[in-house]
């Protein structure tokens, strides 16, 4: 028999009637996530962040404290993920797999034209940093010592022949005397890894990427990373704008020399991902969310993303103490080298999705009498998708990173792409869609701020966080952010309060990412909507409203041509926006996905 739970707390009067249905409140999933989400407790939330900072362990120059994967403080926060998820009765498992780590040490040095530049490591509030060592930059191995040489840059953004392509191909170096110096490319086109490595075959001693410089959000330092798969090996530096187009003007008439050192430690560790589900629930119809647990090794990431993690693991405590009676499963995920690019989600969803693909291929070959996957039509591949979509059992996937941000907004991936289709952030140009039920997702999480009486900022596509996997196999996604190193606007203090023209972070992957660095209001906000979202999607079925058919028509020789010329197919990797904005790297930066 069913036994009710009752509650003191005020549920969400827009979503619940004054006159309660009789029964229980898991009848309606709204009803129940309602409850769920408000049993979330203020204080139960923040003491999860005091945890996870308290597990940062050193870094090994000693300068900070970080939680990034393959540190100490990594697997601390691992055990403990692991430790209060087996109290609260969840099924928990880890997904152990190689990874890359990388870490500055002490030492680094940048001094161009006889200047010694600022590091974002050195640069204190107020102080406008020069420059960051790439992730997974090379070791100098000592000083190194060499003329300034530009490949093909471009600052007439204002022309329709401008070009954003520079050091993206091999070509781009030739006549440039590349070979000795330190070659300095401008950001854009392609990824860092490829500027880096082409400039490494042309000779180069050392790179510079500087920012694009086309917008505001495109003068800063590049943060960026070269991939723990790059094959580059020399020291790679990101500069800010307007010091790189200085030296640029210096460069015109005179050698502009540069003297640097960098000392990284690089080496291969076993890392992993922390994975829990509810031992109830219909295991064919899995509702997901996740969160990256590491941090960058600058900092302990405390809301980058101990926030999101926090979020995950107080709903997960909550949904066990009432004993919601699940009707799908739910399960969560602390991913491993998200900072890394995606590392860990990336591994699960290939590791978890591909085989079942291979599955539902074989099983259409089978039935239609064919031998090779090569051999199946357009239409025939529709069935091999709709198959696939029946056999998987991860029904959708929610994201929560960065959700404490001190001068936050409230963030919602634009799942129908109605404010964002034609931002530079989005991956879904043209006629490429989000997976079915991505806009649902994003109506729900809009019905429960709506319900708060709170403000969201609509956040596009750019598949730079851990959702990037679960779209690329058509799974349904969605999530929160509460922003990055972009600057609060004066519409946005309207509308969230807070600080114009002040970073959304300050401390974003810095080493002041600590428990100072949080909004406890956006935190606790942000984890009663994954509740309510989670806990509705947790008790609906059917998870999605029905696919309505267009009504027939007959189609006219201008409609047949403006129809698409190629469809996103199931596992077929969309590459990431072009991003210009804020947190558009979803860590470290490499400008695109990795191909």
């Amino acid at each position: 028999m069913q036994v009710c739970i009752t509650t003191k707390k005020t549920l969400l009067a827009t979503l619940i009637s004054s006159t309660m249905l009789t029964g229980c409140y898991w009848d309606d999933p709204k009803e129940a996530a309602a409850y769920v989400s408000s049993e979330i407790e203020h204080e139960d939330v923040v003491e999860h962040l005091v945890e996870l900072e308290a597990r940062a362990t050193p870094t090994s120059d000693g300068s900070s404290v970080t939680r990034a994967a393959g540190s100490d403080g990594y697997q601390y926060s691992v055990d403990y993920i692991i430790e209060v998820m087996k109290e609260h009765g969840y099924k928990v498992s880890t997904q152990e797999f190689d990874f890359r780590a990388w870490e500055e040490l002490a030492g680094t040095k940048l001094n161009v034209d006889g200047i010694d530049l600022i590091s974002t490591r050195e640069a204190g509030e107020g102080v406008e940093a020069d420059y960051a060592v790439m992730s997974y930059s090379g070791d100098s191995n000592g000083e190194l010592a060499g003329d300034i040489v530009f490949v093909t840059p471009d600052f007439n953004f204002d022309s329709p022949n401008y070009d954003d392509t520079d050091g993206c191909e091999a070509t781009d170096f030739e006549g440039k005397e590349v070979a000795g110096k330190v070659a300095v490319i401008q950001r854009g086109g392609c990824n860092f890894t490829t500027k880096v490595e082409n400039a490494q075959n042309a000779g180069a001693k050392a790179v510079i990427v500087f920012n694009q410089g086309n917008d505001e959000g495109r003068k800063a330092v590049v943060n960026g990373t070269l991939g723990s798969d790059t094959a580059a090996t020399v020291p790679a530096f990101g500069a800010r704008f307007d010091i790189a187009r200085q030296w640029f003007d210096a460069s015109q008439t005179q050698p502009v020399p540069v003297v640097l050192a960098v000392d990284v430690k690089d080496e291969m560790v076993v890392t992993q991902n922390v994975i829990a589900e509810t031992k109830r629930g219909n295991p064919n119809q899995v509702v997901m969310l996740g969160a990256h647990l590491d941090s960058v090794p600058e900092g302990p990431g405390i809301n980058d993303n101990g926030s999101g993690t926090a979020g995950l693991l107080e709903y997960a405590v909550t949904l066990a103490d009432t004993r919601a009676p699940v009707k799908n499963k739910v399960r969560f995920a602390w991913w491993a080298a998200e900072e890394a690019g995606l590392v860990g989600s990336e591994y699960y969803t290939n590791e978890l999705f591909a085989p079942i693909y291979d599955q539902a291929q074989n099983e259409i070959l089978e039935e239609l009498g064919l031998e090779d996957p090569s051999q199946l039509t357009e239409e025939q591949i529709e069935l091999v998708e709709a198959r696939y979509t029946k056999l998987n059992k991860v029904k959708l996937y929610l994201n929560f990173d960065m959700i404490g941000s001190p001068n936050y907004i409230f963030g919602v991936m634009d799942g129908d792409l109605s404010d964002t289709k034609d931002s530079p952030d989005n991956a879904y140009t043209g006629d490429f869609k989000p997976p079915y039920g991505t806009s649902d997702i994003e109506a729900t999480f809009n019905e429960f701020f709506t319900a708060k009486s709170e403000f969201t900022v609509p956040q596009a596509l750019s598949k730079r966080s851990d959702y990037a996997g679960f779209a690329d196999w058509g799974v349904a996604f969605g999530g929160l952010f509460t922003g990055a190193e972009k600057v609060k606007t004066a519409e946005e203090v309207d509308q969230f309060g807070g600080e114009i023209d002040v970073a959304y972070d300050r401390c974003y992957h810095q080493a002041c990412d600590d428990l100072n660095n949080v909004s406890q209001k956006a935190l606790f906000v942000n984890t009663q909507a994954l509740a309510y979202v989670t806990t509705y999607y947790a008790f609906s079925k059917p998870l999605f409203p029905e696919v309505e058919e267009p009504a027939a028509k007959t189609m006219t020789r201008m409609q047949s041509d403006m129809k698409p010329t190629k469809k996103l197919r199931i596992g077929e990797k969309l590459k990431a926006a072009e991003s210009h904005s804020d947190h558009g790297h979803f860590h470290g930066d490499f400008d695109q996905d990795r191909q």
